[in-house]
Formats: structure tokens, sequence, C-alpha cells
């Protein structure tokens, strides 16, 4: 059994990886932290993990933390990542971390769009968790950088067509759409039912959203050339879930079966 901690199990990424790690026959979860639920059992805080996890939130920290689990997913937003992340890999731990702190290659592209980073070695040592990607590298790798909810959808629809170079980089166009978890369980006026229900929005137009730079990298990757791309999210009134369509030349004449198969063969293996 792998001794597997949570680090932020109480927001919408920690209670969904927690649900569904407590159905897996390999791992033990044995440290679950929540600074605002501490003392508390998680099933409480969310009664329809009652049955299924037994486990009490907790707030551990250095050492103790360290000591609790031999793996760790790190649910926390992103800047406190950084600063918990190292010392678990100095103390010999493997880490998966959900935050957006370790998931871009270069650390100004990472400053320009967030904050300064106290950790920036590490950037160019995390594997870029995308397991369609670079299963090989993630099976290896001591940290994780988990992909963004945006950027996952986009890379596994556009990979197949860079790789095989039959769309034109230059022409892409991304329109998608998101359920409210996406901006987390905190309260905002701009996420209440009041606010969402019956309706439909753009947000973050106009190329600012912080999930571009994540895209461009990991597009520039598959391309084997830069990469820019016109990306606008929209708001769904729907609680999860995130539908991207995106826009491209083409570059070689392929009709629609001919792309499915390309699709099942890149990710059926």
């Amino acid at each position: 059994m792998l001794r597997t901690g949570i680090i932020g199990v109480s927001g919408y990424t920690g209670v969904e990886l927690a649900r569904i790690l407590s159905g897996h026959a390999e791992v033990e979860i044995t440290v679950a932290t929540s600074r605002q639920y501490e003392g508390k059992p998680l099933a409480e805080v969310y009664p329809s993990l009652r049955g299924c996890l037994d486990i009490v939130c907790d707030n551990p920290a250095g050492e103790e933390l360290a000591e609790r689990a031999d793996f760790f997913f790190t649910a926390v937003p992103h800047k406190t990542a950084m600063d918990i992340v190292p010392p678990l890999l100095a103390a010999g731990k493997k880490v998966v971390d959900l935050s957006a702190d370790y998931r871009l290659d270069d650390v100004a592209v990472y400053e320009q769009w967030y904050q300064p980073h106290s950790s920036g070695e590490l950037l160019g040592e995390a594997v870029y968790g995308l397991p369609e990607l670079y299963r090989d590298a993630i099976r290896q790798c001591r940290l994780a950088a988990n992909p963004g909810c945006y950027p996952t959808s986009v890379i596994l629809g556009l990979a197949p067509l860079l790789r095989e170079q039959l769309i034109d980089p230059d022409t892409l166009i991304i329109d998608s759409k998101s359920g409210t978890s996406g901006a987390g369980r905190s309260a905002s006026v701009a996420t209440l039912f009041c606010e969402v229900a019956d309706g439909f929005r753009p947000y973050k137009v106009g190329g600012v959203h912080r999930h571009i730079p994540e895209m461009e990298q990991e597009l520039s990757k598959l391309a084997g050339r830069n990469v820019t791309v016109s990306f606008t999210p929209h708001l769904l009134p729907v609680s999860r879930g995130i539908v991207s369509t995106m826009y491209a030349g083409l570059t070689a004449d392929i009709d629609l079966d001919a792309m499915h198969r390309l699709y099942r063969q890149t990710y059926d293996a």
C-alpha cells in the first residue's frame, strides 16, 4: 500500500482526489490536511464521503507532515504550494502538485503571470503531469505538476493534429466554457447562484487568462515551434465540466473519418 497524503483536502480538487483515491486498492490515505476543518471528520464536511473514507482533517507541518506519508498531493492555492513542496522533496517524498506553481518551465514567465517564485529552481525538474503525453517521465519523476483545467482540454484536443502537422499553429482560436467549481470553493459574488443561473458570459478576455502561457508552452512543444493562441473562457451556469472548441486552418486535405482514426490511434493505446 502506498501511504498517501492530501494537503488541502477540503477544496473541490482535494475532496475529489480523496474520493478517487479512497477506491484505489493500492492507496492508503494516511493524512489529509485542512486548516479550516482541523479536527473534523472529512465525511462531516462532505457527507457524500460517508462510508467511503474515515479520516479526520489534520494540520501537521514540517517533519511531522513528511513522516505521515510517502507520496503527497498538494491541492492548495498558487504560491502556497511553492512553500510546501521543497521540504517534502528534501525529505525524500514524491509530490503531485495541483496548483500552477510548477507547470511552467520558465521562472520569468511564471512571475510575469503569477507572482515571485520562491523555489524556481524546481521548475526545470518538474514534469508536466499529462499522462497522455508524458507517461514515462511521470513514472520516474519526484515532482509532477498537474495540468490546469482549460489546458488539459485544449492540449489533448490539439495534440494529434499538431504532432502530424495537419493544422497551422498560427491560426489557433480557442473557445472554452467551464462550470463554476473551476473558481474554487471560497465564497465570491461572481459565482453566487443568482449571478450565474440562467446566464452565460465570457471573462478574462483579451489574452489575460493565466492558463494561456501553459497552453502555449505545451502546444509549442507539440508543434516544434513557437505557438500563440487566441483564448476566450466563458462561465456556464453548471457546477462542473469543461467544453473547449478549437479552430485552426488545415494544412492538408483530411476528411472526418481520417481525423477520427488519428485520435483513436493517439488515445486508445
